[in-house]
């Protein structure tokens, strides 16, 4: 019977199925058009963390974007060319299927030596036709960018306890940025995130403020075209 390694690490798509999962912040805020009027244009320009809350929404929309992206990118490419991999015949009888020189290497013995070097060529046949698509379509080139953005991410939210907000907005939206991104990683219901939406429920309430129009508006009219799914021209997912 066959034997699989499961050892590798898949592209590192993967690991980021997780972030395109989610939907928004903490849902809708119960509060109309006259609400959205008390929002104070100048005090949006005045407020440096205002300013730097927008500018991360609008980095993550382009990492969740990328994201989408990169997942149709790696589903064309394991439709198309499959992870690379081969057989090898085991020296004591039975196959192996691997997916790395690493992993075939621990395979080796001189009894298999033949069948080990017919698995090798194949591994670098598979792993070439993979590499040859990927710098066709792209794949790796979006994991670097996402790698940048990630990162460019990270540098606003180390910035964000540094900055103080002058409005009621800017708190809002300092909390808004805290709860998108921890939600990403624990259960949303858990602590502190169903205490921290209900802290931003109770300063919109008092303060006739709808959240939804101090971040969402700003981060769809700068990057309208991250309100769908990333296209890719001429890869079907």
């Amino acid at each position: 019977m066959a034997d699989s390694d499961h050892s590798t690490t898949l592209p590192s798509v993967t690991r980021r199925l997780l972030m395109t999962q989610i939907v928004g912040v903490a849902g809708l805020w119960p509060f109309g058009a006259r609400a959205r009027e008390n929002v104070s244009i100048k005090g949006r320009q005045d407020d440096p963390a205002l300013r730097l809350c927008e500018s991360w929404h609008e980095v993550h929309r382009s990492t969740l974007a990328l994201c989408r992206q990169q997942q149709q990118l790696e589903t064309y490419l394991v439709k198309a060319i499959g992870f690379p991999c081969a057989k090898v015949q085991l020296a004591g009888g039975g196959e192996r299927t691997v997916h790395s020189v690493e992993s075939l290497e621990s395979l080796y013995s001189p009894e298999n030596e033949v069948a080990w070097d017919r698995a090798l060529a194949d591994l670098s046949a598979h792993q070439a036709r993979w590499d040859a698509t990927d710098a066709e379509i792209g794949f790796s080139r979006t994991d670097e960018l996402i790698q940048r953005s990630e990162a460019a991410e990270q540098a606003l939210l180390d910035d964000l306890p540094l900055t103080p907000a002058r409005t009621v907005e800017g708190v809002l939206a300092k909390l808004s940025v805290v709860l998108r991104y921890g939600e990403h990683w624990e259960d949303s219901d858990e602590f502190p995130w169903r205490h921290i939406r209900s802290v931003l429920d109770d300063l919109a309430r008092y303060h006739h403020i709808d959240p939804t129009t101090i971040i969402a508006s700003c981060a769809q009219r700068t990057h309208p075209e991250c309100k769908g799914n990333a296209g890719v021209s001429g890869i079907s997912p």
